[in-house]
């Protein structure tokens, strides 16, 4: 959904990201605030995926430079992974937990697949330090890149949130 095209064959994440997105917000239905509201939900929940995508494979690849930096066996790196996947510093928004089914995540997933594929990950030991390296400063770019989007959704996210709040508020 998150390349879901919009009239004139505009993704949707392209809208959200145009300052027109959020022009006339004082003045639009609570209705219209709402489903801008959503879309930029939806769209910051694909590129948080996303994300973590990027971060887990980078995290596979700086195990791996660690491990032949220490000399471990290749072994080590698959014993390793529940350690080097785990995110104890994961921070959240403040937001509750999503408990209906997720956005389709199949765009980003293949996006991040291109920079580093699951079959890259597989060969790991075989590859060079060099590939290696290569493969972590295009994760490195996108995951940028991403950061980026994510943040530019969030302000048009908080904009429609303060505006439902504010309106629902003066209606209390």
């Amino acid at each position: 959904m998150g390349d879901a095209m919009a009239k004139g064959g505009k993704r949707r994440i392209d809208r959200i990201l145009d300052p027109s997105f959020v022009d006339g917000i004082s003045d639009a239905s609570l209705e219209t605030l709402r489903a801008k509201r959503e879309e930029c939900d939806e769209e910051e929940s694909i590129l948080s995926y996303e994300r973590s995508l990027i971060h887990s494979r980078l995290k596979i690849l700086k195990g791996e430079l660690d491990r032949r930096a220490t000399g471990a066996s290749p072994k080590s790196l698959i014993d390793r992974l529940p350690e080097l996947l785990a995110d104890p510093d994961v921070q959240h928004r403040g937001s509750f937990p999503k408990l209906d089914a997720p956005a389709l995540y199949e765009n980003p997933k293949r996006r991040v697949e291109k920079l580093v594929a699951n079959d890259t990950l597989a060969r790991l030991p075989e590859l060079s330090e060099e590939e290696i390296n290569v493969a972590t400063s295009a994760l490195d770019e996108a995951e940028k890149e991403v950061s980026e989007t994510r943040k530019r959704v969030h302000g048009a996210l908080n904009q429609f949130i303060e505006e439902i709040g504010r309106r629902v508020g003066a209606d209390v």
